[in-house]
């Protein structure tokens, strides 16, 4: 099972999101991928900023069924794991 997801953008956190390797198959109610979580420093001002990669392990949680779409899961956890620097904030 691959999630068709190839990015999660941080509602609120300002230019940040995340980019999973891959969604390997996992337990039923979770989702596990390596990735990194990508973001803009802001540096002077965000739409002048630079992105930057850090090395996340990324945990969905809480899933369930989508009522609209039956075939679709939806998680209501986001965990980040950081294997290495992380940023500010």
């Amino acid at each position: 099972l691959v999630v068709a997801l190839d990015s999660i953008l941080l509602l609120g956190a300002g230019s940040s999101s995340l980019r999973p390797a891959r969604w390997p198959q996992g337990h039923p109610h979770a989702q596990v991928a390596e990735g990194f979580n990508v973001v803009n420093d802001c540096k002077p001002y965000c739409a002048a900023g630079t992105f930057h990669p850090y090395p996340v392990v990324i945990r969905l949680s809480g899933g369930t069924q989508w009522r609209k779409h039956p075939s679709f899961e939806r998680f209501t956890q986001l965990t980040l794991t950081y294997s290495g620097a992380r940023p500010q904030g």
